[in-house]
């Protein structure tokens, strides 16, 4: 099996020559990668950590054309975007992580606030030369990401607001997400159109709660995400893609939902996450999704020594890859406490676990 093959084997909840491996790193890891490994290129760099799926965002892009600038300096080490939301590189207890700052729709207080602020279009982007770059990853499973209906959302809003909109004033929450959905529907279906159906994963990113619960009631969910999360997965299999869903934190509630408005892949099982048990979760649902993730970024993958991320790699295996339906990641985007050795200790252990078609 090529990579393509291998992923959409998983994806279906079947068993391929061996488990699909991927995952995500900021860039200070990657560079350090990179050094370690030896390697000059992106794919190169995957090949040698024997990833099967390859994130197009920031590999290959449609052109930007928009009137304003896709990025500029505010000075302080601030940077906007032109969605308006702000960032800046922080040193944190585990290195440099870009966050976000200085919410610009925070103190909005009506929907003409909103209408004030200058949205971007699908309009802004050209994708007439998108697919010219797609054969360079032949053979690898092609993914699609950077969407969100909530998430993105609070990075204009900030999160603390955008959640008292959800309880207090609704009619603003509702705007905003709409403002979002409609994007994303519009720039992803001209994507993956101009992709000519070689994309096989659309991977939608909304945190929905933190470790110990759920950011919001389940029936929130259902009145504020699920129906703007379901236009997106049925683009994605309108355009033959399997649909991902993102969401660190203790989403068991809500799990039911996202199988029944079409999530294919379900990422990242954040373990240490209240009632995110693998085994509970791939007796649960792993006749219905595939699993995506499961190796802890908190504690085993930054602070275990190589024999024990060894050990409980091949034990997550087990668990969740028995049977097929299983695609082994981090929990999360790696970050610079992650020793290069644990990252290659984790790859190596997933390799070698025999599944029962082996």
């Amino acid at each position: 099996m090529d990579s393509k093959e291998r992923v959409w084997t998983a994806i279906r909840r079947a068993e391929p020559d061996r488990l699909p491996l991927d995952f995500q790193a900021n860039p200070w890891v990657l560079e350090r990668l990179h050094r370690d490994l030896g390697t000059t290129s992106h794919r190169q760099l995957l090949e040698g950590l024997h990833c099967d799926i390859v994130d197009l965002r920031g590999v290959v892009e449609p052109r930007y054309v928009g009137p304003i600038p896709p990025s500029r300096e505010l000075g302080n080490g601030i940077r906007e975007n032109f969605w308006g939301w702000r960032q800046k590189i922080i040193q944190s207890a585990t290195g440099p992580e870009d966050c976000f700052v200085q919410f610009v729709l925070a103190k909005a207080t009506s929907i003409e606030d909103y209408q004030r602020h200058r949205w971007p279009q699908a309009d802004w982007f050209d994708f007439s030369h998108y697919a010219e770059a797609l054969p360079d990853w032949n053979g690898m499973a092609l993914l699609a990401s950077g969407a969100s209906v909530f998430q993105h959302a609070t990075f204009l809003r900030g999160i603390d607001a955008l959640l008292m909109d959800m309880a207090v004033q609704p009619e603003m929450a509702h705007w905003l997400m709409d403002r979002f959905t409609h994007f994303y529907l519009d720039f992803f279906d001209r994507l993956l159109s101009a992709a000519g159906g070689r994309i096989d994963i659309l991977r939608v990113a909304d945190d929905l709660g933190t470790q110990r619960g759920l950011f919001f009631s389940p029936d929130m969910f259902r009145m504020f995400l699920k129906p703007r999360l379901k236009k997106l997965a049925d683009l994605a299999h309108h355009h033959q893609a399997a649909f991902m869903f993102h969401s660190c934190g203790a989403i068991r509630p809500l799990i039911d939902d996202l199988i029944e408005i079409g999530v294919d892949i379900l990422d990242p099982l954040q373990a240490a996450a209240e009632g995110m048990d693998p085994r509970t979760l791939k007796d649960a649902y792993g006749d219905r999704l595939c699993l995506h993730g499961g190796l802890c970024t908190q504690y085993l993958l930054p602070r275990g020594t190589v024999d024990q991320v060894r050990r409980e790699v091949q034990r997550r295996c087990e668990i969740l890859g028995r049977g097929g339906g299983y695609i082994v990641a981090p929990c999360h985007v790696l970050q610079t406490d992650v020793p290069t050795e644990n990252i290659l200790a984790a790859i190596q252990a997933a390799l070698a676990w025999p599944n029962s078609s082996s």
